[in-house]
């Protein structure tokens, strides 16, 4: 189960290719690909920037109109879906 004090880290084999405001992910070792919607690629960028979770959730409370408990729960549904496609690389502090 996924904590507001774990890290998800972009898998190295991950190219992302933003379209319009969403993206695709391509798995080059396992060839499946990830389709995120303009909220996912915020989400991912924060990923990137090596925030928890729980920083993750919070920047989405900031920048988007929703409350701190949905920012968060989007945030872990996210990660857990990515983690599943081994997109991501999950760490606990």
């Amino acid at each position: 189960m996924l904590t507001a004090s774990d890290k998800a880290t972009p898998d190295s084999d991950v190219i992302v290719t933003e379209l319009d405001g969403e993206a695709v992910l391509l798995n080059l070792e396992t060839k499946l690909y990830f389709s995120l919607n303009a909220t996912g690629v915020a989400i991912w960028k924060l990923l990137e920037e090596g925030l928890t979770l729980g920083q993750v959730g919070e920047r989405l409370f900031q920048d988007y109109d929703v409350t701190p408990e949905k920012g968060q729960q989007c945030v872990l549904d996210l990660v857990d879906q990515l983690n599943d496609e081994k997109l991501v690389s999950v760490t606990r502090d």
